[in-house]
């Protein structure tokens, strides 16, 4: 008598102990290399691509005001340091990382401008935030530092340094220093100039070096 009882069902209690079965079994593992090799080249595209997306967040932070400047630009510059030596070691797997951001599809314009296009923090391309009216003893000290890395820079060109891997650090200081001078307008000619031949630096291979005709403009631009 199943009366004042619910039905037994064997297809109710087969499906849930197929679905446990189911559950249980494992995945077929897929392999994605054969060979210590293979194995390198997947960890450098890997490498790559979490590098970009940090200096992503990294820069998203920074216009939400989320981080400091001090902290931004110590931990910009590290980025900017690592995806250097990253992008010269990987040249034959990844000869054109703009293209690998697009292949791969990445939500990274920011990234992209500061790694690809200037190579320099924002702090650096643009200036600090300016939270505080300096004196006169301060404005002073600024253009005083700004000569200095100027001349140094300067020099570096008459001693006919011309690797990218040379001048790139001078011209970044030199810009860093420009826009700590706050009576320097954001379009005076100097930080125009710099910051061209900052992004033509950044373009270019380390180990690349300036012809006579470009080593000729950089002097022209800088006198």
């Amino acid at each position: 008598n199943s009366r004042g009882h619910l039905p037994y069902s064997r297809g109710a209690s087969g499906g849930r102990d197929e679905k446990v079965s189911m559950e249980n079994k494992e995945l077929p593992k897929i392999k994605l290399y054969d060979t210590s090799a293979e194995r390198q080249k997947i960890d450098q595209m890997a490498d790559m691509y979490s590098l970009i997306t940090t200096v992503q967040h990294l820069e998203t932070a920074w216009t939400r005001d989320a981080v400091g400047e001090e902290k931004y630009t110590e931990s910009c510059k590290k980025l900017i340091s690592q995806f250097k030596t990253l992008k010269n070691g990987s040249t034959q797997l990844i000869p054109n990382v703009d293209k690998f951001i697009t292949e791969y599809k990445m939500d990274c314009k920011a990234a992209r401008h500061r790694l690809l296009r200037v190579g320099v923090p924002a702090t650096v391309e643009y200036g600090a935030p300016k939270l505080t009216r300096q004196n006169s003893a301060d404005d002073q000290k600024h253009v005083f530092e700004a000569v200095q890395t100027f001349i140094t820079a300067l020099n570096c060109l008459q001693l006919d340094m011309r690797d990218v891997d040379q001048l790139h650090p001078h011209l970044s200081d030199l810009m860093a220093s420009l826009n700590k001078v706050k009576k320097l307008p954001e379009n005076h000619v100097s930080r125009v100039k710099v910051k061209e031949w900052l992004i033509k630096l950044n373009e270019k291979p380390a180990s690349y070096r300036l012809t006579d005709d470009e080593l000729r403009q950089v002097h022209f631009c800088f006198q």
